[in-house]
């Protein structure tokens, strides 16, 4: 196993080498024509749609009728949608590689928890979606869509570098305030998008916050990158006078940022904070403060917003879900697969100089942190990470108490109740819940919203 560990950790040095050297001529994609992008998506739209047809049985069915020599992204109604539930139904007649299974990649999933990052045969990343809809999904994505995808995240902050008249290091120091789970997307291209002069370190939500100031005291990081959530109490920290550093850059992601959140951040820091919204499932857009919104990543995925009966909304609406097809995902591919987010496109000019349709900034699925008395905070990753490690648990719901959290789940066989309930109370105390206490239920189904469908997966007192 520790040969095996060496290896991953040799494969993760020659991506990230890999990744500086080809940096520099991507970030002028930047502002590339929105046609060139729009071209360059296609291109790898039918790379895609060919590879499914030919490799994935579950595709083969549903894309039999399409010409993929004829496709593009204005129009993609003549393909059926996709949801979660059929992802995870039809896992291994989905994946295109057919020697690996769903059950290889929950395996994968339970070592690497353990372990710490690593890849699958040594070209395959596995992650596991964060659940926020209250059903998690699993995906596996190829080292070279990996390094497209690391390549688009890094220009954007390569460009603003570059135009940003504050930056004076010549050396990076990055702090993530996001999960440190190896299962979680924001972990994972955490560690692959450092590089030469580029220092990583992550805090993560479950550290109890007078640790997590101290660590980024003696740290003193050139960026921050922070769950919404915890931005907020590390700028209240910051206007305490406790937490103490000269940031250059400060960037969000994984939750809806609060416009209230951003002003405070601002006002302490002193830097815009530029936002990002991206799920698992291959979507991306990244705003360009002080311009509002967020810009579409146009290259590596195609948007397409619609109500609840999957018809398209137009730009100035606000969508029930959107469509999302990820354009490099071969070996599972995400074709017209339903993310229920509200996304409304802004009807307005781009002013530029990114080019990429402008969305609004994203409010939809906002996550609770339960405070306490005392002003003990609970982040819900803190239950989150411990709950997706139980392989069988499809949906879940985690009420907030007087004490600690009641939690009921539906799961895809036996769950041993009184182990789960041990470790949320472990992990409840690490954050300085004393007397902590935790019930978990198995159920059979857990309400949804009467109109739109959707749990609610945190329910504060």
């Amino acid at each position: 196993m520790r040969a095996e560990r060496r290896s991953s950790l040799q494969l993760r040095d020659a991506f990230a080498a890999e990744l500086a050297a080809k940096l520099p001529a991507e970030i002028d994609k930047v502002t590339w024509p929105l046609e060139r992008l729009w071209a360059l998506r296609d291109e790898r739209l039918r790379a895609l749609i060919r590879h499914a047809k030919a490799y994935s049985p579950w595709h083969a069915d549903r894309l039999a009728h399409l010409d993929p020599d004829t496709l593009d992204g204005e129009d993609l109604s003549a393909i059926p949608t996709m949801t979660k539930a059929d992802l995870m139904a039809n896992w291994d007649d989905i994946v295109t590689d057919r020697s690996v299974t769903l059950e290889m990649a929950t395996d994968h999933l339970a070592r690497i928890a353990t372990e710490g990052h690593g890849f699958l045969r040594d070209k395959y990343l596995v992650l596991a979606t964060g659940g926020t809809s209250g059903f998690a999904a699993i995906f596996a994505i190829n080292t070279d869509w990996a390094m497209t995808a690391a390549l688009t995240m890094a220009r954007y902050r390569a460009w603003r570098r570059m135009h940003a008249p504050q930056t004076t290091s010549a050396a990076q120091v990055e702090a993530h305030v996001t999960a440190d789970n190896p299962v979680h997307g924001t972990a994972v291209f955490a560690w692959l998008l450092a590089r030469e002069g580029y220092s990583t370190r992550v805090f993560p939500p479950s550290m109890p916050l007078h640790r997590m100031v101290d660590g980024l005291n003696e740290l003193q990081p050139t960026s921050l990158y922070a769950y919404p959530s915890m931005l907020g109490l590390l700028a209240a920290e910051a206007r305490a006078g406790r937490l103490r550093i000269t940031l250059e850059a400060v960037g969000t992601t994984a939750e809806p940022l609060l416009p209230e959140t951003r002003a405070a951040a601002e006002d302490v820091f002193g830097v815009p904070v530029a936002n990002t919204y991206g799920a698992t499932e291959g979507m991306l857009a990244v705003s360009n403060p002080p311009l509002p919104g967020l810009h579409i990543v146009e290259d590596i995925a195609v948007w397409e917003p619609v109500d609840r009966n999957n018809q398209p909304v137009s730009p100035g609406t606000l969508s029930a879900k959107v469509l999302i097809t990820a354009v490099g995902t071969l070996v599972v591919p995400i074709i017209r697969y339903e993310v229920t987010d509200e996304v409304m496109f802004l009807d307005e000019p781009n002013p530029g100089p990114w080019t990429g349709r402008r969305i609004a900034d994203i409010q939809g699925r906002l996550e609770d942190t339960f405070t306490y008395p005392g002003g003990v905070r609970v982040h819900p990753h803190v239950i989150r990470s411990v709950l997706l490690q139980t392989e069988p648990i499809l949906e879940y719901q985690v009420r907030q108490t007087t004490s600690g959290i009641a939690v009921d789940i539906r799961a895809d066989g036996p769950i041993d109740v009184t182990s789960l309930e041990a470790s949320l109370t472990t992990a409840l105390q690490a954050v300085g819940l004393t007397g902590a206490t935790t019930t978990v239920r198995q159920v059979e189904h857990i309400a949804r919203h009467a109109e739109s469908g959707k749990l609610k997966r945190f329910l504060p007192l």
